[in-house]
This record gives C-alpha cells, sequence and structure tokens, in this order.
C-alpha cells in the first residue's frame, strides 16, 4: 500500500511554530485595521457627502424662497427717442395703418418667433431666470394677420355661444383678443411668456414666482408688463400676467420705474 499521501496530510497537519503563529496574528490583524478604516473613511465620506447635500436644503428651508428685488434705475438722463420703432403702440384707438413686416428671428428652441431683437434679449432673459431656477416658456409671439383673427374669432365665438349678444361678444373678446389690426402681435415685440410649472394663461400666473421674476428682472432684458392688473380702464384689455412686450432695456427700465403702463408713458413723454 502507498503511504506518501497519508504522509502528506500528516505533514499539513504539523503544528504551526510560534514564529509562523505570530506572523499569522499579525497580518491577520494588520487586515481587519485596513479593512476598519477603509470602512471608517467611507462612512466619512457618505457623512461628508450628506451633509454637503443637505446644508443647502436645510438653509433654504430656514431662510426661505430667494426675494427676486428689482435694480433700482437712475433715469435722470432718460429721455424718449418718438421715432423709436420699439415704443410703437399698437390698441383699439391706434391700430396698424399697414401691416407690420418686421425683420423675425427664433426665441427659443421650438421657433417661437420675435421681432430680431426681442428674441435675442428672450434668450437671455430665459437664461437669467433658468440660472435662478425658473424655468420659462414662450408659448405665443410673432403672428400673422390670419392668425391674430383666428384668435379674436375664437374669442368671439366663446361668448356667442354662452348666449351673449353680437355686440357683447365682440366686445368682450376684444378685451381679451384684440382684433387683428389692434393685436401687438403682429409687431413681433409681444411675447406670452409662462413657466414649465404653470402652463396656463390666465390671472393665476400672476401668483407664480416665474411672474415675481419676470416683474423683477424683465425689464433688464427690455420687456415690461404690457396689461397691469390696475390699468385696464386704460389699456382696454383685461389683467394678463403672460402678456410682455419689448421696448429695449433704457425704454422698459423707464416705464417699469413709472410704474405706468405704455399708453399712459406715451403720453406723459409726448406731453413733457
Amino acid at each position: 500500500m502507498d503511504k506518501r499521501p497519508a504522509a502528506a496530510e500528516t505533514a499539513k497537519k504539523q503544528p504551526l511554530t510560534y514564529r509562523e503563529w505570530k506572523r499569522r496574528k499579525m497580518l491577520r490583524l494588520a487586515r481587519n485595521w485596513v479593512i476598519f478604516l477603509a470602512g471608517c473613511g467611507a462612512v466619512i465620506a457618505l457623512l461628508t457627502n450628506g451633509i454637503l447635500w443637505l446644508l443647502p436644503k436645510v438653509h433654504r428651508m430656514i431662510a426661505g424662497p430667494k426675494m427676486f428685488a428689482a435694480s433700482v434705475y437712475d433715469g435722470t438722463d432718460y429721455a424718449m427717442d418718438p421715432l423709436d420703432g420699439r415704443l410703437v403702440l399698437v390698441n383699439a384707438n391706434l391700430p396698424y395703418d399697414q401691416e407690420p413686416s418686421p425683420r423675425l428671428d427664433a426665441a427659443d428652441e421650438a421657433g417661437t418667433l420675435l421681432e430680431a431683437e426681442a428674441a435675442m434679449q428672450y434668450r437671455c432673459l430665459a437664461a437669467a431666470a433658468e440660472a435662478d431656477g425658473i424655468l420659462l416658456t414662450l408659448v405665443t409671439g410673432y403672428q400673422d394677420p390670419e392668425a391674430r383673427t383666428a384668435a379674436y374669432e375664437q374669442q368671439r365665438q366663446h361668448y356667442l355661444a354662452r348666449h351673449r349678444s353680437e355686440e357683447e361678444a365682440a366686445s368682450l373678446a376684444a378685451s381679451i383678443q384684440p382684433q387683428a389690426e389692434a393685436n401687438e402681435h403682429g409687431t413681433g415685440y409681444a411675447a406670452d411668456i409662462l413657466s414649465a410649472d404653470y402652463t396656463t394663461p390666465d390671472t393665476g400666473f400672476g401668483e407664480t414666482r416665474a411672474f415675481e421674476w419676470l416683474t423683477a428682472y424683465a425689464a433688464e432684458y427690455g420687456f415690461i408688463l404690457r396689461y397691469p392688473e390696475d390699468r385696464q380702464a386704460v389699456t382696454g384689455v383685461v389683467y394678463e400676467p403672460w402678456h410682455w412686450r419689448y421696448v429695449g432695456v433704457e425704454n422698459a427700465l423707464a416705464i417699469r420705474a413709472s410704474g405706468l403702463c405704455l399708453e399712459e408713458f406715451l403720453t406723459l413723454q409726448d406731453a413733457g
């Protein structure tokens, strides 16, 4: 019988020398310390990242939402240029003499058109808003005569369907959606602006953070609120917090500082 396997197994079972045992113990101890320290490092890293992630959120909760404050405008050197085409006034009393033909450009990725300068400024405005966490949406820009006529007619039919007379339906429709020749969307300077979290053009938009941001900063990019809530008797159009009008930066800052609507501001400047 071959006794070599038994001999080899016996050799394997021989007890370790003290030196070997000591060496193995030290290796195990070192391994355990490495594992322990690596685990501690991972826990510390997780805690640190968690704290860094949590701190700004806690700060926002304590401090509340960021306040949007308009910059102070010194209009002492402002002088209106009566030939500035960006100040063209279009309303029921001042309809188009002839159909405008603005130079247009895409104002957003969807290809919504505005007058070229207004489109460039809108892109800057939207980028600045996004940096503050506000995602604006350009709903309507330039409209040709057919689109403006269709918008008015849809509003008129809305009131006719509610049993209003022709005269009442026409008047009510025009106070919301002006007739084609009195609708400034033909200039390319009018922009209906909403936000990603509020997509309905109604007065509720006036309660949003997006409207708060626009109220504070839109003038710095040349846009004014065209139909303010407290100026409906002057503009002839109901309060539309989503409807903004490009007039150029200096004009917009001066109009915002005045607290007037466009009709009042132009009348005051002409009188001066």
